[in-house]
């Protein structure tokens, strides 16, 4: 009976296995096809991902030194704005030695000199002078100086007993650049 019962099984097995075949089949082909369709869809759609994220950075960094050189301008705008034309240059002096007799130093002579750049927009116009005083006074008027005209720099500065007493002498040779190219001689005294 056990004989009879398993061919039976194996007859039942043998007509479903008819129509599983093809079935499995079908599920194999079904199964590749999508896997197919995942690898056609996913590693091409990935590679785009990936260049359109290294577009958005290279379009991110550009933005970024964009405005880096938007406010650079900005700034070399207002610099340029507050620097003095060399006609202004002589009346510069005439204001700082006014600074120094406000601040009891005494200034007794300025000499001035303009240096080209290498480019017709501007020229770096330099004053030299000396100031004597007490140091505290002196200090006062050295700080004012800055505060007063940013765009003015010390170049040079030394220091020296006067021959008074509680007195000190700065040498300064302070500098900025101005607007445009002068077509005066250089070296005055004023």
């Amino acid at each position: 009976m056990m004989k009879v019962h398993i061919l039976q099984e194996s007859k039942t097995t043998l007509k479903l296995s008819q129509y599983l075949i093809p079935m499995l089949g079908i599920t194999c082909l079904a199964v590749v096809s999508t896997l197919a369709t995942f690898g056609m869809t996913f590693y091409p759609a990935k590679a785009r991902l990936e260049q359109t994220q290294a577009l958005h950075q290279a379009a991110q960094q550009t933005q970024m030194q964009t405005q880096t050189a938007k406010q650079t301008q900005e700034i070399l705008a207002s610099t340029w704005k507050a620097l003095p034309q060399y006609r202004e240059f002589t009346d510069l002096s005439l204001e700082i030695a006014d600074l120094a007799q406000r601040n009891h130093v005494n200034v007794p002579g300025m000499g001035y000199d303009f240096k080209p750049l290498g480019n017709p927009i501007g020229t770096k116009g330099t004053f030299a002078f000396e100031a004597e005083g007490d140091y505290e006074a002196l200090r006062k008027f050295i700080y004012e100086l800055e505060k007063r005209w940013p765009y003015l720099f010390i170049e040079k500065l030394s220091a020296e007993d006067a021959k008074k007493h509680n007195s000190v002498i700065f040498k300064l040779t302070v500098s900025t650049f101005l607007k445009e190219s002068p077509e005066l001689p250089k070296k005055k005294i004023i």
